[in-house]
């Protein structure tokens, strides 16, 4: 991790201890006891310790932009927010400040386009629910209690076109996260849908 996520990582890591952890059981953590809060990031069990605020699946710390995820969410759980279960581009979350952010993750999506089965595959296992429309097309519960909408389109060499993955969010994303939050559960659903380690 770089060492500025670290900084970052940390920071939110600490802020996060300061919210009430009541909320965060009736709310989205119903399963937890005196040392832990118990949810799942993309279908794998994870662990909060409720002293350190560091979160593990399998044992191991999750990647900066799960964490910082589950930190926003899960302290904004007093204030009740809700999914309007209508999927927008990030550009509608931001308003004005986001007006030219595009829904596409940029990086090298080569080996996604050479095996799309196997990213089928990963969105299965996360417990994803195929649509209809792209190539690879799920949507995936980045927490039980929060979904991503993930469309993928292959390049078509002839025309010009390059391949394209977008994440599309629950129009109320905004209740649950910060807008700039968005960007690193971004950077961590395309890496998990790559296969790249976290």
């Amino acid at each position: 991790m770089p060492e500025n996520y670290e900084l970052l990582y940390d920071q939110s890591r600490r802020h996060f201890l300061t919210f009430d952890q009541e909320p965060m059981i009736a709310r989205f953590c119903p399963e937890h006891d005196a040392g832990n809060l118990y949810f799942r990031i993309l279908g794998e069990d994870a662990a909060l310790d409720r002293k350190t605020g560091i979160i593990t699946c399998g044992g191991r710390r999750v990647s900066f932009g799960a964490a910082c995820s589950a930190y926003d969410i899960l302290s904004r759980a007093e204030k009740n927010p809700v999914l309007a279960n209508r999927w927008v581009g990030i550009a509608a979350l931001g308003g004005n400040t986001a007006i030219s952010h595009s829904d596409s993750l940029n990086d090298d999506l080569s080996s996604l386009e050479k095996d799309m089965e196997a990213a089928k595959e990963r969105c299965r296992s996360w417990g994803g629910v195929e649509q209809k429309q792209g190539d690879v097309s799920f949507i995936v519960p980045l927490f039980d209690f929060f979904p991503v909408w993930l469309q993928f389109w292959a390049g078509e060499e002839e025309l010009g076109i390059g391949a394209k993955l977008s994440c599309l969010w629950d129009a109320n994303t905004l209740d649950f996260m910060f807008y700039e939050t968005t960007w690193y559960a971004r950077g961590f659903l395309q890496s998990r849908l790559l296969g790249l380690p976290d």
